[in-house]
């Protein structure tokens, strides 16, 4: 019986350990399966990473693949994000100016349409090498107040108002100069009549007519780009005596000149100052022109821009006392006209930038694209005196002006003319 119990007890042991061993054997099995199943979240997170990278990779190289397959598209890519940042940082003026427009009789002959008058086809052949200017000057040689005045030529000049409004709309002049010897060809009221109709057209600005003497002493200043621009026109002298002196601005009244431009300098980051001066059909300097280019220097202008000569006259760079330096356009000739000599005929298109650093202004990338006025006209034409016989008159790109030359009585080229341009303008500008 004791055997039995201790066997019975025996017996019951071990199947207790025997449970025992299992429980221990399940729990070993259960930890294996914890830290197999953390392993295997380990090794899909690896896993998913791995992916991951190698996506990126692949995305990184297919990007740089399409790149080097379309370079253009890359250096058009990379400078415009360099224009938005020089913009925010360094800002930039696209400047361009162009000389006279002279509505002779066979230019507003050549504009007749069946409606009235079309002047900006003149310009077709050439604007697209200064449409991206944020600045484009034009000296508007003349008044154009209309019918109501008689619209004639040489010597009186007096256009259609659609001139200003073709020259502003066509053209794409914002920047206008006033002041010249013909703006009181037909008398006040007439001039009057010209200011009221670039009023309308709405400019950045004009210059050099006035109303009265209060609108002569008025601040010509405008933000381009958060340039602050000033911008004032003055001539030589007007053909017509009896107008007030208020009418032009004449630069002989220095007074006036230091007024104006001391004016401006002190309230502008940029001073543009029209000069219409010179001797008409020289490429020479005047010492008049000389003597106010340094008086304007003097009063801290940055870029004076010539016309009146119709002709080129050589561009200088000119340091100043404040540290700046004033750049000069003697004379950017004629642009559109029907005068009869070849170097009358020969203008182009001034460009440079402005550009406002830590608030110091400089100017840079001067250039010059010559242009062409051409007209068709025959030697027998021309023998009798016959202007209005000239037809087909058009500007172009000098570059582009062979056969046009081939027509004209000039008998000279497009290389010797593009000579003539640079011997003329000289070192500081490129010619294009």
């Amino acid at each position: 019986m004791l055997y039995e119990n201790s066997m019975t007890y025996f017996v019951d042991k071990l199947k207790r350990f025997a449970h025992y061993d299992n429980f221990i054997h399940h729990l070993v099995y259960l930890q294996k399966m914890k830290i197999n199943k953390n392993l295997n979240r380990k090794r899909l997170g690896i896993l998913i990473l791995s992916i991951f990278i190698i996506l990126l990779c692949l995305a990184i190289f297919i990007y740089f693949n399409i790149q080097n397959k379309h370079p253009s598209n890359s250096m058009h890519h990379s400078a415009s994000n360099t224009q938005v940042q020089t913009k925010s940082t360094n800002p930039t003026i696209h400047f361009a100016a162009m000389g006279d427009m002279l509505a002779h009789d066979t230019i507003i002959d050549n504009a007749k349409t069946p409606d009235g008058y079309d002047f900006s086809k003149y310009f077709t052949n050439i604007e697209s090498s200064y449409k991206g200017s944020d600045i484009i000057f034009c000296n508007q040689e003349g008044l154009s107040s209309g019918e109501q005045y008689g619209i004639s030529g040489y010597p009186a000049f007096n256009a259609p108002t659609q001139f200003s409004n073709d020259l502003r709309n066509g053209a794409g002049c914002n920047l206008i100069n006033l002041a010249n010897n013909h703006i009181g060809d037909k008398g006040v009221s007439a001039t009057d009549a010209t200011i009221d109709v670039w009023s309308k057209l709405k400019p950045l600005a004009f210059s050099g007519a006035n109303k009265n003497a209060t609108e002569q002493s008025k601040l010509r200043i405008f933000t381009v780009n958060g340039i602050k621009v000033g911008f004032v026109s003055f001539a030589d002298f007007n053909n017509n005596n009896s107008t007030p002196a208020y009418s032009v601005n004449n630069y002989h009244d220095e007074a006036l000149v230091r007024k104006l431009v001391s004016g401006l300098r002190g309230n502008a980051d940029v001073v543009i100052v029209s000069m219409h001066w010179g001797i008409e059909d020289s490429n020479a300097v005047s010492s008049d022109q000389q003597n106010e280019t340094n008086l304007l220097s003097s009063l801290g202008a940055d870029v004076i821009i010539g016309t009146g000569p119709h002709v080129l006259q050589k561009v200088s760079v000119i340091p100043r006392k404040d540290g700046g330096k004033t750049i000069v356009w003697y004379s950017l000739g004629n642009m559109l006209s029907s005068q009869l000599l070849i170097k009358e005929l020969i203008g182009g298109i001034a460009t440079f930038d402005i550009t406002k650093t830590g608030g110091k202004i400089t100017i840079g990338k001067l250039s010059f694209t010559p242009t062409y006025m051409h007209y068709d006209w025959t030697q027998t034409q021309a023998a009798n005196n016959d202007l209005l016989a000239r037809k087909n008159a058009m500007i172009y790109l000098l570059k582009n002006a062979s056969i046009a030359l081939s027509k004209s009585l000039f008998n000279t080229t497009v290389q010797e003319q593009k000579q003539y341009v640079i011997d003329t303008l000289g070192s500081e500008v490129a010619v294009k």
